[in-house]
């Protein structure tokens, strides 16, 4: 018997690489497809970045594999990504999980502003990063020394090295001029009639402000098929820090 279809899609800076050891404990049950964003890692490059054309890859994607239905797990930027083809094409989906990211602009504006300006100081940090001025590793540890912890990881871990010089792995200018588009959410007005009927479930990591509680209730009003759950002891990197309970949560919605 086919194994039904499994889509996840990671966050911002982060790539399919973090993803596979909860893929490989999802693949006893589920056919599952490791996508990249566009201008990340392993994924095409284009000067432009909308949710709606993220989304549209993602369709393109279904396709041209010839899958006309799926579940969709996404993360942080993967998870309005997710969301926003939820929107569009929701006749294509089973179920959805949306991993510790919120449908709108915050209502907790103090606490989104300073997520906002965080990852902003993150992206401009990363583009006036001087590569060519790099010629070894000791250069590049001694480059980033001072940067703080979430920034060195992003960096580390979109860096390429091949023993004379420094590129990205990710495309940080085409980040940078959509930075604005990508820091947006859903309108709570924009669902007076019309509501996202797909059955999914938010998970929150409880040591992160990217997804307040403050928003259960927009979620529940423009998901009314919506679940929330909460996982203590880790921040927004919760599938790296507590993976096994992560698809514990995936595989029990699911």
């Amino acid at each position: 018997m086919k194994q039904p279809a499994l889509f996840i899609l990671h966050g911002l800076f982060d790539c399919t690489l973090t993803w596979q050891p909860i893929a490989d404990m999802l693949s006893d049950r589920f056919d599952v497809h490791l996508l990249s964003l566009r201008n990340h890692r392993g994924a095409k490059r284009y000067p432009t970045m909308s949710f709606e054309e993220m989304a549209d890859d993602v369709k393109s994607y279904a396709d041209e594999h010839n899958i006309e239905k799926f579940n969709f797990v996404g993360h942080s930027l993967g998870g309005k990504t997710a969301m926003n083809f939820a929107l569009k094409y929701p006749q294509m989906l089973e179920k959805m999980v949306i991993v510790d990211i919120s449908p709108s602009r915050s209502n907790s504006l103090v606490e989104y502003n300073s997520i906002i300006t965080e990852l902003l100081n993150q992206v401009v940090t990363m583009k006036n990063l001087p590569l060519a001025d790099f010629h070894s590793l000791a250069d590049f540890a001694n480059g980033i020394s001072s940067f703080d912890d979430d920034t060195k990881r992003a960096i580390i871990g979109n860096m390429n090295f091949d023993g004379k010089t420094f590129s990205w792995h990710l495309d940080i200018d085409a980040i940078f001029n959509n930075f604005d588009k990508l820091t947006g959410g859903f309108e709570v007005d924009d669902f007076i009639d019309r509501k996202i009927e797909v059955p999914t479930l938010f998970i929150k990591a409880l040591d992160s402000d990217f997804l307040p509680k403050a928003d259960y209730k927009v979620i529940k009003y423009i998901f009314p098929n919506s679940e929330i759950v909460e996982i203590p002891g880790c921040t927004h990197r919760v599938h790296l820090e507590k993976p096994v309970l992560l698809a514990a949560e995936i595989e029990k919605f699911l």
